[in-house]
C-alpha cells in the first residue's frame, strides 16, 4: 500500500471525501423531503432517502479513496 507523502494530497483526499458524504447525503434528504411533499408519507422518504444517500456517499468513498491508493 503507497503511502500518500504529500501532505497537499492528503488535505484533498480528506476534503474531498467530506464534500461528497454531505452533497450525497443532503441530496437523498432532499429527494426524500420532496417525495414526502408529493405522497403526503411524512418522514417515511425522508429516511429512506437519508440513508440512501449514506450508502451511495460510503461506495463513492470507497472508489474515491481506492484511486489514491
Amino acid at each position: 500500500m503507497p503511502k500518500i507523502d504529500n501532505p497537499w494530497r492528503a488535505v484533498t483526499l480528506v476534503s474531498l471525501i467530506g464534500a461528497d458524504m454531505a452533497v450525497c447525503v443532503i441530496g437523498g434528504v432532499y429527494l426524500g423531503r420532496y417525495v414526502d411533499s408529493l405522497l403526503s408519507t411524512k418522514p417515511w422518504f425522508l429516511m429512506v432517502g437519508l440513508l440512501l444517500g449514506l450508502g451511495i456517499g460510503v461506495y463513492s468513498v470507497y472508489r474515491i479513496v481506492r484511486g489514491y491508493l
